[in-house]
């Protein structure tokens, strides 16, 4: 935005690079808008070059990029994350330092691929900070954000998360629910049962619906994951004796609040392995952007599809807070018709 007349107000707009793909590719959705005072200038006292500082129209900068795209193969879109590094098909290129002569990118492996994939992470990373988003300072000065914990290890065996024998979790994609028959998408706008009709409103024939016509409900979500994990009351985070810690079997010392004749109660283990994220620092909005990646085998750096499953209400919650916002993560695969089918690898629960 330039200011050209102090009376006047105006603003300029311009269509980026990826905005020009998505409008080619029918997906430009704007959903959302920010403001941002990164080339603003507040200092009346400073004396400088004015030709240095003024801005007659936007431009296009390597910061508008935040979130990695991907097209409908799933692989992501071309991406310069630095002047000598870039990601091609869900490759990373990386400088060729056996080419002196001339700039020369090659796929990295091995620890090469390691720096390669943290800087990609840095770099959005750091284009995110870059904007200088202009926001409203909480009243309650609640701009920290810290998690109770950084990482995370899930393990995988014969046993878990299989429930017995990896052999019985195989099948082939052309026998999975593609995205029209899958009921954890049924409720979404994308997949309504629309049968033809006449313009006069009147059906245009017999047509017979054959997707799942029932949303995945909260307790098959809870059934699936293991009831266990949203049926305990939640008790304040301690060091010092961490209950939940014990309850989940992780603790190495005992809770004596939870000691009956001695001894811990027998606690059943839910059917899957599940991790309990807490939110220690957080915006009153606690508006959050996240992507999910996947440590892939060989030079490829894969990005995981995160399904917004909507909210559901759980009226016997334990902890008082009754809505879920349930987040599915996976992956998605083209059976041999290239009808695409989502399977699910994780399942989020914002509580």
């Amino acid at each position: 935005m330039g200011i050209l007349d102090k009376k006047t107000r105006f603003i300029d707009l311009v269509v980026t690079q990826e905005g020009k793909r998505q409008i080619a590719a029918g997906k430009l959705k704007a959903e959302f808008a920010s403001l941002s005072d990164c080339n603003a200038f507040y200092d009346k006292g400073h004396k400088d070059d004015i030709s240095q500082r003024l801005y007659f129209e936007v431009m296009e900068r390597p910061e508008n990029s935040i979130v990695l795209e991907k097209d409908d193969s799933g692989k992501l879109i071309n991406y310069n994350f630095s002047p000598t590094g870039s990601i091609v098909g869900n490759n990373i290129f990386l400088k060729d330092t056996s080419a002196a002569q001339k700039l020369s990118l090659r796929a990295v492996t091995g620890s090469d691929y390691d720096t390669g994939q943290n800087s990609v992470l840095d770099t959005v990373l750091r284009h995110f900070k870059q904007n200088y988003f202009i926001g409203t300072e909480d009243s309650r000065d609640n701009n920290d954000f810290e998690l109770n914990i950084s990482e995370m290890t899930f393990t995988i065996n014969n046993k878990q998360p299989f429930n017995g024998s990896p052999f019985s979790e195989v099948i082939n994609v052309n026998n999975a629910e593609p995205f029209f028959l899958d009921p954890k998408l049924t409720h979404l706008p994308n997949f309504k049962y629309l049968p033809p009709r006449n313009t006069d409103g009147s059906s245009y024939g017999e047509f017979t619906d054959i997707r799942s016509t029932s949303r995945e409900t909260w307790q098959q979500i809870k059934n699936r994951i293991g009831p266990q994990v949203f049926d305990q009351k939640e008790l304040p985070i301690d060091s010092e004796n961490d209950i939940k810690a014990d309850l989940a079997g992780r603790g190495r010392k005992k809770s004596r609040k939870l000691l009956i004749d001695g001894k811990l109660p027998i606690i059943t283990p839910p059917l899957k392995e599940s991790k309990d994220i807490r939110f220690l620092k957080t915006s009153a909005e606690n508006n959050l952007v996240i992507q999910m990646f996947e440590d892939a085998s060989g030079p490829t750096m894969n990005k995981l599809d995160i399904i917004d499953a909507g909210i559901f209400t759980d009226t016997e919650d334990k902890n008082g807070r009754y809505q879920k916002r349930v987040f599915y993560i996976g992956k998605t695969f083209l059976d041999d018709f290239n009808t695409p089918t989502f399977v699910n690898i994780f399942t989020i629960v914002m509580d």
